[in-house]
């Protein structure tokens, strides 16, 4: 092997903008010049799959029903390029329809502003072809329903059609990131970004690391997401449900156990926590209120309550009773309560409005201050 010692700056130059077809590696000083490099050698650049909060611009969303349509909608607001992707054309026209309604209430409750909604929905895109949908976007948000195998076929899909440098989001409300991505190379690109319905009005959305996620993709999405006007929480630990789901549900598991022993009716146990602790809740949690309440008060009724409250690890049978004969609630007409067509669409308007007013008041930033 012969030892060169390294050429002039100007013969640099000219032999780097030429493209020479050696290979070169430099040891203290000097480059020593080996065989011939064939032309299709090309240096590994991992600068190429870093990505930079200013370099995200287009956005795609996998799914368009009740959670992708406003988690676009939000992008889309929030300035970026949107492509939703869903299984047909009637599915994605649906949801362009509600991300249209939607925006017509944010204007009306002075959200945002009938040119900004204007624009926003100028942003979307709709393309059913899971390809063409995802094949320039910097960041990829799935939200296919609950099903494991589904996830990881879509994961891998996503992976060879995504470009290196882009970022794949699950909004799954519980299931592992670590086995979903475990057939995908860019895993250290994956994230959970848990969103809660409705999308586009629930200002928080959980962010969980898995077991090979970066802290530089957390730190991304983290960014992503307050440019959008959302409140992301950190959760440390991938673990099941997370932490909105395990404080959700253990009150669901206590809410039926009730029911079932005949404490209350349905209607009275929902009163019973949106008028005491659920009304002060968006304002105070719960380690505060035991705070302002005194610790000391709370540690005296943990000692008595908690061997009362209900420690089931399966689901009630009042509950897989009503699963069985087809009341799934809302969208069959019956559940613990019963709806006409009407009286359930009314139902998620007057949600959604009560939502905006507390959004507005508690949670609304200027987007010009």
């Amino acid at each position: 092997m012969r030892v060169a010692k390294r050429p002039e700056r100007h013969l640099r130059r000219k032999d780097e903008k030429e493209g020479s077809n050696l290979l070169r590696i430099s040891i203290c000083g000097f480059r020593m010049f080996l065989t011939p490099r064939p032309v299709w050698f090309r240096p590994c650049r991992v600068r190429e799959r870093r990505m930079e909060f200013s370099q995200t611009k287009k956005v795609s969303v996998v799914g368009s029903g009740i959670m992708g349509h406003g988690i676009g909608q939000t992008f889309a607001l929030g300035g970026y390029e949107v492509t939703l992707n869903d299984i047909g054309d009637d599915l994605l026209e649906k949801a362009v329809r509600q991300i249209r309604s939607n925006l017509d209430t944010f204007v009306e409750f002075g959200i945002t502003t009938p040119e900004r909604a204007k624009e926003a929905l100028s942003r979307i895109r709709i393309n059913k072809n899971l390809k063409m949908a995802v094949r320039e976007s910097d960041f990829v948000v799935e939200a296919l329903p609950e099903v494991m195998a589904l996830k990881k076929r879509i994961f891998k899909e996503l992976d060879e059609y995504c470009p290196p440098h882009t970022m794949i989001a699950t909004n799954t409300s519980g299931l592992s990131l670590t086995e979903m991505a475990s057939g995908i190379k860019r895993q250290d690109q994956t994230i959970i970004a848990h969103w809660w319905n409705p999308p586009h009005i629930i200002p928080v959305v959980e962010v969980v690391k898995g077991r090979s996620t970066s802290d530089k993709t957390m730190d991304l999405v983290c960014q992503l997401l307050v440019s959008v006007g959302k409140k992301p929480v950190k959760i440390l630990k991938e673990v099941p449900g997370f932490l909105g789901n395990r404080l959700q549900f253990a009150l669901y598991r206590e809410a039926l156990h009730c029911l079932k022993e005949g404490v209350a009716s349905a209607e009275d146990i929902d009163m019973a926590v949106k008028g005491t602790f659920g009304f002060r809740l968006p304002t105070i949690g719960p380690l505060e209120t035991s705070d302002l309440g005194g610790l000391d008060t709370f540690l005296n009724i943990a000692r008595y309550l908690f061997k009362e409250i209900d420690r089931s690890t399966r689901p009630p049978e009042i509950l897989s009773e009503k699963v069985e004969q087809g009341k799934l609630g809302i969208k069959t007409g019956e559940g613990f309560f019963r709806y006409t067509p009407e009286e359930a669409e009314n139902k998620i308007k007057g949600r959604d409005r009560q939502f905006l007013q507390r959004l507005k008041c508690l949670y609304f930033r200027d987007s010009e201050s």
